[in-house]
Formats: C-alpha cells, sequence, structure tokens
C-alpha cells in the first residue's frame, strides 16, 4: 500500500507544480495568423503612408506576395512586401487572394484612353462598353491608369468609366451631398440632392469630368461630377477639397446642397 500511496503524492506534487508554473508565466497570447495577398497590376507602388500624394517605397509588380498588417477606412492597406521586406502602403483594390490580374470594364458607351490624366490629353485609343483593361495606378483626381487588353497600349482613364464586373455600372456617391444637375454644368438647374452612398447608374461621360447618370432609387436622371463617385459604397464621407480657381486645369467642380424650399409663412 505505500508504493501506490507514494506514487500518488509524486503526481499531485508535479500537477501543483505545474499549474504554478502556468500562472507565473501569465495568459499565452496565440498571434493571428499570417494572411498573404497578391499584387494584381502589372506594375504599381508601394507608399509610406495610405494616399496618392506620399513617396513611393518600393515599385511592386503582378503576383508579388505581400502579408497584410492593417487596413484603414480608406480603402488602404498597409503590407510587407515579402521579396525585400520593404513595409508601406497600397489600395487594397489592387490586391488579390490568387496572383490574378486587376481586370476591370468599361462602363461608360465610349471613353478614350489619353496619353495623360485630363480630357485635354491626347486620345491614344477609343474604348466601347465592355473592353477589358487592366488598373495599374490612379491619381487623386479621379483617373485610372490603365492598360488596354485589346491593344496593350497604356494610358489613363476616368474611374468612372470603368465597373468591376460587365453589366449595369453602378457607382455610389461618396460624399454627404451632391447635386444632380440638369446639365453637365454647374450653372445648370438642380434637379435632385443625392445623399451619401446614394446608387447611381452610369449613362455615359460628358466633358470635364461630369457623369451622365440615373438615380436608382427614384430613376431621376441628371448630371454630376464624377470625381464625387466611388465604385463602391465608403465607411466615410470624403471631405470636399476646398474651392479652386476655375483655371486651374483638371479642379472638379464642389459638391453642392440642393436649394432648401422656402418655410411657409
Amino acid at each position: 500500500m505505500e508504493q501506490p500511496r507514494r506514487v500518488k503524492g509524486i503526481i499531485l506534487i508535479l500537477m501543483a507544480l505545474s499549474l504554478l508554473a502556468s500562472a507565473c508565466e501569465g495568459p499565452r497570447y496565440y498571434p493571428p495568423p499570417v494572411v498573404y495577398y497578391y499584387v494584381s497590376p502589372a506594375s504599381t507602388y508601394l507608399r509610406d503612408c495610405p494616399s496618392y500624394e506620399c513617396g513611393i517605397i518600393a515599385n511592386v509588380f503582378s503576383s508579388d506576395r505581400v502579408e497584410l498588417l492593417d487596413r484603414n477606412d480608406y480603402g488602404w492597406s498597409q503590407v510587407r512586401l515579402t521579396r525585400s521586406g520593404q513595409v508601406g502602403w497600397i489600395p487594397g483594390d489592387l490586391l488579390s487572394l490568387s496572383p490574378l490580374p486587376a481586370t476591370f470594364y468599361v462602363a461608360a458607351g465610349t471613353v478614350y484612353l489619353r496619353e495623360c490624366a485630363d480630357y485635354n490629353c491626347r486620345a491614344l485609343e477609343l474604348l466601347y462598353r465592355g473592353d477589358r483593361v487592366e488598373k495599374i495606378d490612379q491619381n487623386n483626381l479621379g483617373w485610372w491608369r490603365v492598360v488596354s487588353f485589346k491593344s496593350r497600349a497604356q494610358g489613363w482613364v476616368p474611374v468612372s468609366a470603368v465597373s468591376p464586373s460587365p453589366g449595369p455600372p453602378y457607382y455610389y456617391v461618396a460624399v454627404s451631398s451632391l447635386a444632380l444637375r440638369a446639365g453637365p454644368s454647374t450653372s445648370t438647374r438642380i434637379l435632385t440632392n443625392l445623399g451619401f452612398n446614394n446608387q447611381v447608374e452610369m449613362l455615359g461621360m460628358g466633358p470635364q469630368g461630369w457623369a451622365n447618370v440615373r438615380e436608382v432609387r427614384t430613376g431621376t436622371i441628371g448630371w454630376v461630377s464624377s470625381y464625387y463617385l466611388e465604385t463602391f459604397p465608403v465607411s466615410h464621407a470624403r471631405p470636399a477639397p476646398k474651392r479652386k480657381s476655375p483655371s486651374k486645369k483638371g479642379a472638379p467642380p464642389e459638391p453642392e446642397e440642393a436649394p432648401k424650399a422656402p418655410k411657409a409663412m
């Protein structure tokens, strides 16, 4: 009987020591699993902060693997480039779970692929609705640098002229208030006031970045500045930029509120 009692005593002592050691170590933390993504476009940039005005850290290429570190509410992802260890920011829509190109479709009836990001730039190719393009980069005035699949020409198109999938080209209002106007000018009549994340259907593009759209909720057709549209609903309304001089090329018209009805006497 003495031997079994000794064995039980030793086991109890070992269990007590194990519990004591665990208590001294404190709680164990298990890091989340590493998530890897792949760069989609043929070539783009890793930047030192989440903005297109930030400095370029590295040039990254299609199928480059990156480790996701963080995200913000404006669609940017902080990543670590696995081939070099460099850390920087990249637009989240340029990343994919598999090494596939960032393919988009022309949503407007026709749009010109241009040499630079401005409607006055030389036209390189006329693209039609349904034509495929590969996104490479973009600027902060609503233009994308793309490669045309049918000609492999590289140039710029307004973001409002493309869609992530073929079919109805839907967009969303990215500011708190946006005037839907009767024509492509701030001097034309305001038809209604569009709210944040209101859905519109793209019908075509006009001069100086104006988009002809149909409001999905009411069916009202009018014109808005394409600069204030996004291809997906956004978490926060984009701040309206300060009013710029009309002489500055490429400055988008400011979003406007519809005039309020006068109070009844």
